[in-house]
């Protein structure tokens, strides 16, 4: 049985019912994968943590959005009751913006290295308790690897010493059973969500469910089952007898 980690000493997923079934949240300073298909809120629950954290207190939090623009990631999740005004710890980092300071500090195009040490900047400036990188997908598409497996390696320690609770998005099929593209993250990170859809034919009609899951959480004995997710009015539940 694993060592329990204190109350004071984690980050909550601010998922109703969800951190009751892990004993608080999560232990801070994990690096943790968040997975699963598109539409599936994978980057909402990271950033909703991050926001959460800034908002209650005070936190320095960075998410690095490789994918979308800052100005759509700010009116995306403004959408959903999280105005920039009311966060203003969380710092937003599109891939336009990092592409250039890459590419000023002259590592381009060894991605990997150069946001390695933006990251030790950024925290040298603004601080960084909190981190998301959305996503290790799009990352990857920027980063020509020789040995993926030992360069990934190499980067999950590099942001262990950054000492910040780390969220880190993959994209993964709707029926895939690998949670990140290269198979080896998934045991590399500490906690592991997952995010995952189903169709259920109601009556005439198909609807689409979500479902989350903590497939493992080092330091954490909890369990193993998935719940339905519930989101309404920029809150999220699960649902469970």
């Amino acid at each position: 049985m694993s060592e329990a980690v204190p109350v004071e000493a984690r980050i909550p997923t601010r998922v109703a019912g969800l951190d009751e079934r892990l004993d608080g949240g999560i232990p801070r300073g994990h690096i943790v994968l968040v997975a699963g298909p598109p539409g599936s809120l994978k980057s909402t629950f990271a950033y909703r943590i991050l926001y959460r954290e800034a908002k209650e207190h005070g936190a320095a939090s960075l998410y690095l959005s490789m994918e979308q623009s800052r100005a759509s990631l700010v009116a995306q999740m403004a959408s959903l009751g999280m105005g920039p005004e009311d966060a203003k710890g969380v710092h937003i980092i599109d891939v336009r913006a990092l592409r250039r300071e890459i590419e000023d500090l002259r590592e381009q195009p060894q991605w990997l290295l150069g946001l390695r040490r933006q990251l030790g900047r950024y925290k040298e400036e603004i601080g960084c308790d909190l981190l998301a990188i959305d996503s290790l997908d799009a990352l990857y598409a920027l980063t020509p690897m020789e040995n993926p497996r030992n360069e990934v390696f190499h980067f999950f320690e590099e942001l262990r010493e950054l000492n910040a609770t780390t969220f880190l998005v993959s994209e993964m099929g709707r029926d895939s059973v690998r949670m990140a593209h290269h198979g080896v993250e998934e045991f590399l990170a500490d906690p592991l969500v997952h995010l995952r859809m189903r169709e259920i034919d109601v009556g005439m009609s198909t609807s689409v469910r979500r479902y989350i899951g903590v497939v493992k959480m080092r330091g954490v004995d909890h369990d193993l089952d998935y719940y339905p997710l519930i989101v309404e009015g920029g809150a999220f539940e699960i649902v469970s007898e």
